[in-house]
């Protein structure tokens, strides 16, 4: 472990030379230590000019990353007064419990491949009831992480996209995106029509989707 000043306050930092790599890449861990990797050929001082040059950002993105999960937990922990043996757990960059925080959310303390799996099971179900009325075709649905939506579609190509924090909202909810996202595939817009569309499936989309929108002020900006 080395140690470098940035703006007179001395800085620990990890370097980790590897293979292959064609540039430089720092991380803050959460002990506030940097975690530089960087290919074999960059000298240490460019390194260290780098870290000077950039380390504000840096820890300026350390900073945030940390006042969301203060929000999450913040959030998780009113949600759950009333269950007792609520546990939070830190896994890198994400934090997930035990128990689902929310009832009826797809997340209940399985492993993350498990609500995968759950989640698409509710989704072809949904395609399955959604398809009597419309022979769209779906080639491939994918969950991850999205910084700014809850899930997108490309119908030319029969591509959906789900993020992948719809595992911890009620499962109405999540229902209700994937109705909103396959009308997508009726109408490619947000007109009247497209709701009318939407109310075939989810007749009270109003009220669930004020529910979603409250969930997402703390759930996506977690991962931004």
């Amino acid at each position: 472990m080395s140690q470098i000043e940035i703006n007179g306050e001395k800085k620990e930092y990890v370097l980790t030379r590897r293979k292959g790599m064609k540039s430089i890449r720092f991380r803050l861990d959460e002990n506030g230590v940097i975690l530089v990797s960087a290919p074999y050929q960059v000298s240490v001082s460019f390194i260290e000019k780098v870290l000077i040059e950039h380390g504000d950002e840096l820890i300026a993105g350390r900073k945030r990353v940390d006042e969301a999960h203060k929000r999450w937990e913040q959030f998780v922990a009113e949600r759950l007064k009333a269950v007792p043996d609520w546990t939070i757990k830190h896994y890198g960059e994400d934090i997930v419990a035990g128990k689902p925080y929310e009832a009826g959310s797809i997340f209940n303390g399985m492993q993350i491949v498990s609500t995968q799996i759950e989640f698409q099971n509710l989704f072809w179900n949904a395609y399955g009831i959604f398809r009597r009325d419309y022979q769209i075709k779906i080639n491939d649905i994918s969950v991850r992480k999205m910084k700014s939506r809850w899930g997108s579609c490309r119908p030319k190509v029969g591509r959906l996209t789900f993020n992948l924090l719809l595992l911890y909202v009620p499962r109405e909810c999540a229902e209700y995106v994937i109705y909103h996202e396959l009308c997508h595939y009726l109408e490619l817009n947000h007109s009247k029509r497209f709701w009318a569309h939407v109310a075939e499936y989810v007749p009270d989309y109003k009220a669930i989707e004020k529910k979603l929108n409250e969930y997402g002020k703390i759930l996506i900006d977690h991962v931004k």
